[in-house]
């Protein structure tokens, strides 16, 4: 028998979709060894919008996408974005991390030992490469699975910073009034 499709409707979100919906808004630690064998921790980065990106060596997909992700690195940085890579090579394969990085000009921090349960825990799938964007809150507030798309990611930091330029606009004007109604008022009757 041959059957014929005329059309094909999705009535449920995927598991990866959500589980991706699920992990929006949480604050997910993680914490892997750099290059050097140190520990390193994402809340060291609150502060910081982050993009965490989970990728290996041995996947072409992540190749590809890391010079968008150091050409973020370098156009943000200053405004308060870090990259950071969390490789799911082991940190017994250093020499070809190292590799890596040097062939794909990476020049943002390297983490080893990611596994599935951590991509897992950001809402991403298992597959590589999947990439999560956390506020300076240390919220994830997106979920990226496959290779980024580098317009997409410029136009989500940039609306995030536009809302912490105006959040600190707010801030340092609640400042100045509060600071102006605290000064002692000042009478030009003679007494």
């Amino acid at each position: 028998d041959v059957f014929t499709v005329d059309a094909l409707e999705v009535l449920a979100p995927s598991l990866a979709e959500r589980e991706a919906q699920k992990a929006l808004g949480q604050q997910v630690e993680l914490k892997l060894k750099d290059l050097f064998g140190t520990e390193q921790a994402l809340s060291q980065y609150k502060g910081r919008i982050v993009v965490l990106n989970f990728w290996a060596t041995y996947c072409e997909p992540c190749r590809k996408e890391m010079p968008d992700l150091a050409a973020i690195q370098n156009e943000y940085a200053a405004l308060g974005l870090q990259v950071i890579g969390a490789s799911a090579d082991a940190p017994e394969d250093r020499a070809k991390i190292l590799q890596f990085v040097k062939e794909t000009k990476v020049n943002f921090p390297i983490w080893t030992g990611a596994g599935a349960a951590d991509m897992l825990r950001f809402g991403l799938g298992t597959a590589l490469p999947g990439t999560v964007i956390i506020d300076k809150d240390g919220r994830i507030v997106q979920v990226i699975s496959g290779i980024v798309n580098a317009a997409d990611l410029r136009r989500q930091i940039d609306a995030m910073l536009k809302i912490a330029e105006n959040e600190a606009k707010k801030n340092e004007a609640v400042a100045r009034r509060d600071a102006k109604e605290k000064q002692p008022q000042v009478s030009n009757v003679p007494s």
